[in-house]
């Protein structure tokens, strides 16, 4: 799921509110569950998966020279077909504009082709685009609805979305589709298929006792979950927790690694607490060789989650 981040802070509250880009990207389309191997020697290719399948050899330069305007071209073919999958990675390519015009329009029009079919990718772009109110009326009610037919198929950033949305305050509705029960299913099942975001979230409900019993271990459980996946938000949040002791040992040099991982990838949060552990906690010369050795393990762990 993409997304800016916007950061609440208290003391002890941070949360993530994720507004969702209403383009998804292109390498979120599923390949389908057989691969071709399309050649061009013979001439081009009729059968429209063949055809999306060429589209998207052009678009990652897998087999061929990487041309965006050549994987338009195909993926334009595939999609007048009616291929759903195809007609999706159209649509990003415009909203993006990647080997053709950027055109809003057009790149919607061709998510709702696909979402006609049941396609659960362009189902939940939809929902993004009525979250957002990006080239629609912002209607989150709408997004809501969209979100839900995509994440009845098991479609796991709708899953995410639908947590967020009913677990944190968004604008322009503020607390109007607060729901904090109905957000942990949505977060579990998200969570459950890798959704960093979803597992942070959990993190959150744990921490402040939404919809949930709190409990800061089950936080810090779900916070280093998405943590050493490379959330940035959830390094913070578990450096918060070993910075107070909060569901695990109070460790200085494991909060200055995981705030500086953080605070790397530009994290408000994970940057102000690296700045206030250094001046207002600051660590011995042995606590930061510690740090230094832990930020590098720590390094080598996310690596290998890549």
């Amino acid at each position: 799921m993409h997304s800016i981040a916007i950061i609440i802070k208290s003391s002890r509250f941070a949360a993530t509110i994720f507004l969702l880009s209403a383009i998804v990207s292109v390498s979120q389309a599923q390949d389908p569950g057989t691969n071709l191997v399309v050649s061009t020697i013979a001439g081009e290719p009729s059968d429209p998966k063949a055809l999306y399948e060429l589209g998207r050899n052009f678009l990652r330069g897998s087999g061929v020279n990487r041309d965006d305007a050549k994987a338009a071209k195909y993926l334009r073919l595939s999609a007048d077909e009616g291929y759903g999958d195809a007609q999706v990675v159209l649509g990003s390519l415009y909203g993006k504009g990647r080997g053709v015009p950027k055109d809003l329009k057009q790149a919607i029009f061709w998510y709702f082709k696909a979402a006609d079919q049941g396609n659960a990718l362009a189902e939940y772009a939809i929902g993004n685009f009525y979250y957002t109110g990006h080239g629609v009326t912002n209607d989150f009610d709408l997004a809501i609805a969209w979100w839900q037919k995509a994440a009845a198929q098991n479609q796991v950033d709708a899953e995410a979305a639908l947590g967020q949305l009913y677990l944190i305050p968004a604008a322009p509705y503020g607390t109007r589709y607060l729901n904090v029960f109905e957000a942990i299913p949505w977060l579990r099942k998200a969570a459950d298929q890798g959704s960093v975001e979803a597992m942070n979230n959990l993190g959150v409900a744990f921490e402040h006792g939404l919809g949930v019993q709190r409990d800061f271990s089950e936080a810090a459980k779900w916070y280093r979950a998405a943590a050493i996946r490379g959330d940035a938000q959830a390094q913070a949040n578990i450096g918060l927790l070993y910075r107070f002791g909060q569901g695990v040992n109070k460790d200085l040099p494991e909060a200055y690694a995981w705030f500086k991982l953080s605070a790397e990838k530009g994290n408000p949060l994970g940057d102000s607490n690296f700045s206030e552990l250094q001046s207002l906690d600051p660590l011995t010369p042995a606590q930061l060789n510690q740090a230094e050795r832990r930020l590098t393990d720590l390094r080598w762990e996310i690596a290998g989650t890549h």
